[in-house]
């Protein structure tokens, strides 16, 4: 059912003749009579009745009308479509993080954009997903972790881990806190499942320190909570709630954080839109999160971390 011979029917079931018709095609009516001729065979249909001088349609050449409209209709928009994905445009941008990044990162983000940027779908990731996985079903994902190099990525900004603590804390006066300090005291952490998490216990791993005493949460902003009251200290990357105090985590010296990154597919047809967009993702986060001057402590990233996973932090 060639798009040329439901042309051809269309056209002549509009014009009334084959020769009216035939104009409008730039057509021989011969070529034009032989298309219509081998559409009715390939659909074992008489589609038109002769009646003087005029072809008007039959009853299935009636019913069948609407339909091949709407195949032509669906037709043209796929011409647009493959016009659009070669000029690579994007109409609609699907965006993936893990669920703290997702709301306080990618969500005020996509708020932001406005009627000229492709419309904005969001989705979670989990810090297990592969990262292969995640940038075939999404065309850009925002992670905490430094992604490998089969993939396009920008990195976007350093993001502490934070140790919260109540007003009414004895360190509620301080900007930081030694890693070592931190391990002698009741600590309020989600689980392995978020980067703040694995970034902790790496770095307690890594100062050969024993593991403090700690309570595990379902999420960032739950630990939050718990430690709203002033018991006990909530380590997170979340955006502060409840009043709480934000302290730097310090090893040797320098803060922990995590390393957020925009990744896609190098070979994706809108690759130089998912640049763009990155890249304005990359402003708006410096934006929210300023970043600590040249004098500042130097932070430990996770841009060394394994990089077959996806974070939910």
């Amino acid at each position: 059912m060639e798009e040329r011979l439901l042309r051809a029917f269309v056209t002549v079931a509009e014009a009334g003749t084959v020769s009216a018709a035939a104009q409008r095609l730039d057509l021989v009516q011969s070529a034009l009579s032989r298309q219509l001729q081998r559409l009715q065979r390939e659909l074992r249909l008489p589609l038109f009745a002769r009646v003087g001088s005029r072809l008007e349609l039959t009853t299935a050449g009636e019913a069948f009308l609407p339909v091949a409209r709407r195949v032509l209709a669906a037709h043209r928009q796929a011409e647009q479509a493959a016009r659009t994905l070669a000029s690579g445009s994007l109409a609609e941008v699907a965006i993936a993080a893990p669920g703290t990044t997702l709301i306080d990162v990618v969500l005020p983000f996509v708020a932001t954009l406005d009627e000229d940027d492709p419309r904005p779908r969001v989705a979670e990731t989990q810090l297990d997903d592969s990262l292969q996985d995640a940038v075939a079903r999404h065309d850009l994902v925002v992670m905490p972790m430094a992604p490998g190099p089969t993939v396009q990525a920008l990195h976007l900004i350093d993001l502490p881990v934070w140790a919260y603590v109540a007003l009414g804390h004895p360190w509620a006066d301080r900007a930081d806190v030694a890693l070592e300090e931190l391990v002698d005291v009741r600590v309020v952490a989600p689980s392995r499942s978020f980067m703040a998490r694995r970034v902790l216990d790496g770095a307690v791993a890594v100062a050969g320190l024993t593991a403090p005493e700690l309570s595990e949460a379902n999420s960032g902003r739950v630990a939050q909570a718990l430690v709203a009251t002033g018991a006990g200290v909530a380590v997170v990357t979340e955006d502060p709630a409840f009043g709480l105090v934000p302290l730097r985590v310090l090893l040797d010296g320098r803060a922990l954080s995590v390393g957020l990154h925009a990744a896609w597919r190098a070979d994706h047809f809108a690759a130089a839109t998912l640049a763009r967009i990155a890249a304005s993702l990359q402003d708006f986060v410096h934006t929210r999160y300023p970043q600590p001057g040249p004098a500042d402590d130097v932070p430990v990233t996770t841009r060394a971390s394994p990089l077959s996973a996806v974070s939910s932090q």
